[in-house]
């Protein structure tokens, strides 16, 4: 029996010759490709949803991400035009999951492992050299605040291919056959509500600041670098 991606890829070669060949050949491209849908029962949404794909990324949480690496993922998804999941095994290990039109999904991904990795190991030399001798809630909620602002400033030029026109609705079909009835993430924000102190202030300044050094480069097959900063 023929591999279900293999029929719809041959449906979908049908239908661009039914779009781009003469009169005739269109005409019979057209009825293969109805005959083979009908035949296979692949539906309309099935076949706009082709193309797209899911690559994950591993989360540095266990069941509920920090707002900002939520952050970090969100803004990666969004310039490369995915729909993004957090996704948590029986093992206890988490990931992001950015559903999008390929290579899209497989740059997001590979983009949210490189800066997670940058955000964290700035992370960890805020909190060594700043936060050293303060109590641990107030340490953790300041380095919260220091990656949000990281996170901004690394992703602020963070510039993406423009999505194909069909991306979107590619995507909504995707979902629909894939990921039905999701419900909506709950990050932690230690910071929410809060008034912020000079030493607060100081560290959202400290983040942004060492944000600009973030850098990203282009995965497999590709030296050019995919532009972050102007």
């Amino acid at each position: 029996m023929a591999d279900r991606n293999d029929i719809i890829e041959k449906i979908r070669k049908c239908m661009e010759l039914a779009k781009s060949g003469g009169e005739h050949e269109a005409a019979a491209a057209l009825r293969q490709a109805q005959k083979l849908m009908e035949m296979h029962q692949v539906s309309q949404v099935e076949m706009l949803a082709a193309g797209v794909g899911e690559s994950k990324a591993k989360s540095g949480a266990v069941a509920r991400p920090a707002k900002w690496e939520s952050d970090l993922a969100g803004r990666i998804a969004h310039a490369f035009g995915c729909n993004l999941i957090f996704t948590r095994s029986y093992w206890d290990i988490a990931h992001w999951l950015f559903v999008g039109v390929a290579p899209a999904n497989e740059v997001a991904a590979y983009s949210f492992e490189v800066l997670l990795r940058q955000a964290l190991k700035a992370r960890s030399g805020f909190i060594a050299t700043t936060l050293k001798r303060i109590k641990k809630t107030n340490k953790t909620r300041r380095a919260d605040l220091f990656s949000e602002s990281w996170v901004r400033a690394a992703c602020a030029n963070l510039a993406a291919p423009t999505p194909p026109e069909f991306a979107k609705a590619a995507i909504e079909a995707h979902m629909q056959l894939n990921h039905p009835g999701l419900g909506n993430l709950d990050v932690v924000d230690r910071n929410a509500g809060r008034n912020w102190s000079a030493k607060d202030e100081d560290a959202w300044s400290a983040g942004g600041h060492a944000g600009r050094d973030a850098q990203l480069h282009k995965g497999v097959g590709s030296n050019k670098p995919l532009r972050l900063t102007s």
